[in-house]
């Protein structure tokens, strides 16, 4: 296979994967109260459908470097996909709640051991176009979470009303995904089983990554739990607040993409982190202090954290030096950012009911978009010798 022709199928393979990093999660979503009715579920048990992933997402990831040590990062990912995929497909026998919350946990594991390698599938592969390519990983997520919320009750209505097999069928996409990969995984070499590698928790800068994208993760899932609810409270209603949602999601999509690909050609890391996390901040200010209206916060908070969720992705890919120590990184940084992530929502909403306002929430959120600016000023200095020197690679 010819140069050219092989990045096309690299850059395919790691859409077609991304995509099937949030389905299992965002899918349960427009179903939930389907499920809950159905199975006789409390709140709380229903709400481990998602949160089991997410927890899993920050734990598991800590075994990333472990198994990509012995197999190789190609065929762990291969791997993942069949787990993805088995997952989600036994979701069309789901009615014991007992196997329905075990395709929570499994996804979740799939999920969190993927994630991390495919920084380091970037790395290796995409030396010199880091920016580009998680910008391309992160619009994959983006557009399986998006296809996932907003197609499964059509599948549902389509499946004879069946919740079950209208979860089960996004299996379909980890099997596409699984079909494109295997041929990279299968022309990998064999990892060393002797290889390690090893968190760096010694590191300091990998410590402020870990703190950097779990604020980010926090303020990101507390704005997408509670801006719709402080909508309606503003006099929005229900099928706008959710029109809201839909275009903070979109534009946040839109701009994960284009603020890291920017970035690859302007080598400056603390202008995108410090502008993307100013657009955050405007965005929480216009809702403290509605100058204009809430759909215009919706698009600046959008442009903020979809630009920060790419950059803090692309942090350890600039800092490490091969894609094993890079994915050892990423695992770091996912694990507890994605258990700061999970937790943050749960804690807004104890902030939202103790002063029965929206005010103080947004206060508390635009308090750690300024811890995120002063963070940046600790990023810049190696990381940015680390992109100059990435010019010099072939891509």
């Amino acid at each position: 296979m010819k140069s050219k022709e092989r990045i096309y199928v690299y850059v395919i393979a790691l859409f077609l994967v991304s995509i099937n990093l949030r389905i299992g999660i965002t899918s349960v979503s427009p179903v939930l109260e389907t499920i809950r009715n159905q199975l006789g579920l409390s709140n709380v048990t229903g709400s481990f459908l998602t949160a089991i992933p997410v927890l899993c997402m920050g734990l598991f990831a800590l075994f990333t470097g472990k198994l990509e040590g012995l197999w190789g990062v190609e065929k762990v990912i291969s791997f993942c996909l069949v787990m993805i995929g088995a997952a989600t497909c036994m979701r069309v026998a789901a009615h014991p709640t007992s196997l329905l919350l075990t395709s929570a946990f499994l996804l979740g594991i799939g999920i969190a051991i993927a994630g991390p390698l495919l920084s380091g599938f970037i790395k290796k592969k995409f030396p010199n176009r880091i920016g580009l390519m998680i910008g391309i990983y992160s619009v994959g997520m983006g557009t399986g979470a998006s296809l996932s919320a907003g197609l499964t009750v059509p599948l549902q209505h389509v499946l004879h009303d069946s919740w079950t097999l209208a979860l089960a069928s996004w299996s379909v996409l980890a099997i596409i995904a699984f079909i494109v990969w295997s041929p990279i995984a299968r022309k990998s070499q064999q990892a060393s089983s002797s290889r390690k590698n090893q968190l760096p928790l010694k590191n300091k800068k990998a410590w402020l990554f870990t703190l950097f994208f779990g604020l980010q993760a926090g303020i990101f899932y507390s704005v997408t739990t509670w801006l719709a609810p402080a909508a309606q409270d503003l006099g929005m209603s229900n099928q706008k607040a959710g029109t809201l949602i839909t275009v903070f999601t979109f534009v946040q999509m839109t701009f994960s993409f284009l603020i890291p690909t920017l970035a690859d050609y302007y080598k400056n890391q603390i202008f995108w982190l410090a502008s993307s996390t100013l657009f955050a901040s405007a965005g929480l200010v216009f809702i403290l202090y509605p100058l204009t209206s809430l759909w215009f916060s919706s698009i600046l908070l959008g442009i903020g954290l979809g630009g920060l969720f790419s950059l803090a992705l692309m942090l350890p890919l600039n800092e490490t030096d091969s894609p094993q120590e890079a994915s050892s990184w990423t695992a770091m940084m996912q694990s507890g950012g994605y258990i700061v992530g999970g937790c943050a929502p749960v804690l807004s909403g104890f902030v939202r009911d103790f002063f029965h306002t929206n005010t103080q929430l947004f206060f508390v959120l635009l308090v750690l978009t300024m811890c995120l600016l002063v963070l940046t000023a600790f990023m810049h200095k190696r990381s940015e010798r680390k992109e100059l020197s990435h010019d010099e690679k072939v891509y």
